[in-house]
């Protein structure tokens, strides 16, 4: 059995075409399509799902993403709405990458505007949200390994992270990537 085939046992052959094509619902959490997106994400190699959430990083407009974030814009607060430690997770997975992401004054959590605390355990989500969009639009790389860390630890909470848009840049991207690998496979 193929690897398209397999996905399409999993999540139907119309809906990863639909994803593809662009054509997935993420304006709920709980929608179909990011489910689907989430059985994608468990089947691909993780420097793949890097690329690709990096790639969907940049291609979000960062005003957008910034309205995403940011609590109270839209009467909205996705990130102050997790449970369980989800918020506090992000923020160190987040603090991690761009750390990594070099030594430069660029990368010191401190210098970030709007930062209150550079502590995950101790961020709100207005912290978590500063942190957020400073990555995405200074270190879009860092903030894909972020995405794609938490898409692979908690997938549940990723379209809280990246918002609609990037959830369906990323879905389609994804989509396309299995398709791609389905016929470069030998038959």
């Amino acid at each position: 059995m193929g690897l398209l085939q397999e996905i399409s046992d999993a999540i139907g052959g119309d809906k990863l075409k639909q994803l593809a094509n662009g054509q997935g619902n993420f304006e709920e959490q709980g929608s179909s399509d990011q489910s689907a997106v989430q059985d994608l994400i468990k089947r691909i190699d993780p420097e793949m799902l890097k690329k690709i959430l990096g790639q969907s990083a940049q291609e979000v407009d960062p005003q957008e993403y910034a309205d995403h974030v940011t609590p109270g814009v839209g009467n909205t607060d996705p990130l102050g709405q997790l449970k369980g430690g989800a918020l506090a997770s992000i923020a160190a997975v987040l603090l991690n990458h761009l750390k990594q992401a070099g030594s430069g004054a660029g990368t010191q959590p401190s210098k970030i505007p709007g930062l209150q605390t550079t502590d995950p355990n101790d961020m709100n989500s207005d912290d978590v949200a500063a942190v957020a969009r400073y990555t995405q639009q200074n270190h879009p790389d860092a903030f894909g390994k972020a995405a794609a860390e938490i898409g692979q630890q908690q997938p549940g909470i990723l379209h809280s992270f990246l918002g609609k848009s990037a959830m369906a840049l990323a879905a389609a991207a994804l989509a396309s990537h299995f398709i791609k690998m389905d016929r470069k496979a030998p038959k």
